[in-house]
């Protein structure tokens, strides 16, 4: 008697990054690697929610491939984000404008320095219209509840209203009220669900980790930028602490890329790819290890029923 472990896939966070998860699961799915259900926070819930309605990770990267030139995309105003340096949250973003005094001006009366409407407008392109718990394959995606400070995991309702929450960068979109909760990006408390993945019943969870890498070498010439850094160091700790809890990382060497860059795509899509080849073997030998493991345990099982 066997029984087949079951697999998770967690998708971090990381905004265009997060096209690497579209390689990762292209491959995949090349090698017919079992999917169970998949955990998306972020980039990675808007990639999880294409991926588990369609159940053909190409059909991701065509979607994304699409919006890239869709009225859309041009109009969200996403390509004016990118810096040349490597900062990577809101503070980091508007760094230069607070010495201008310009930003601190706006953020006195608005909720988001994005038009709101614009950028969910470019967000509903990419994410399919229907339930999650309608999906081919188990959806659940992470925001973060702004009030509470915890993590909100959704398992049925409208896919664009929650994975449109999940993604919800603070300071670039406002936050979205659900039930009571006051959401944000699921980054924010939970930049890669891997526990998630195992408290919903992974035996296996494989973590994609598209998170930036820390900059080694930084310009600490001001106040501000000693902040920004000692703060991103803060966040990569707390996510190699989740990703220790994971059975296999795959992380695609995007860490460099700008989390605006979505023009990337065929490049991060290539990275993810090219990584989860050299996972491969790794992931059939621990799929082969657990499913041996408990036709040990099921055969020792019976000897003991039979003997008794």
């Amino acid at each position: 008697m066997k029984r087949k472990p079951r697999i998770a896939i967690a998708l971090g966070g990381g905004g265009a990054r997060g096209c690497a998860h579209i390689g990762v699961l292209r491959v995949l799915q090349k090698h017919q690697i079992p999917i169970d259900f998949i955990t998306g926070t972020s980039i990675g819930a808007v990639v999880g929610s294409i991926f588990t309605t369609t159940a053909d990770a190409a059909q991701v990267q065509e979607r994304f491939a699409a919006w890239l030139i869709s009225d859309e995309y041009k109009k969200s105003g996403l390509e004016l984000f990118k810096r040349k340096e490597p900062a990577e949250n809101f503070f980091g973003q508007v760094a230069t404008n607070i010495k201008q005094r310009v930003v601190v001006n706006l953020a006195q009366s608005k909720l988001s320095l994005v038009g709101g409407k614009r950028l969910r407008k470019a967000m509903d392109f990419l994410i399919p219209d229907g339930r999650i718990e309608d999906t081919k394959i188990p959806f659940y995606p992470v925001a973060s509840n702004i009030l509470t400070g915890e993590e909100v995991v959704f398992r049925e309702g409208d896919m664009r209203t929650l994975v449109g929450a999940s993604a919800s960068i603070p300071g670039f979109l406002p936050p979205y009220k659900i039930n009571g909760y006051l959401l944000v990006d699921g980054s924010v408390v939970c930049p890669i669900p891997v526990v998630l993945a195992r408290n919903l019943g992974a035996d296996i969870v494989i973590a994609i980790d598209v998170g930036q890498k820390l900059n080694d070498n930084p310009n600490l010439d001001n106040v501000i930028s000693v902040m920004f850094q000692t703060q991103h160091m803060t966040a990569r700790h707390y996510n190699l602490h989740l990703l220790d809890q994971a059975d296999v990382v795959i992380r695609p060497d995007v860490g460099l890329v700008h989390w605006s860059e979505f023009k990337l795509l065929n490049y991060m899509i290539e990275e993810g790819e090219r990584v989860a080849e050299e996972a491969i073997p790794e992931l059939r030998q621990m799929i082969k290890d657990k499913t041996s493991s408990w036709k040990g345990m099921f055969a020792k099982s019976e000897e003991m029923r039979v003997v008794h």
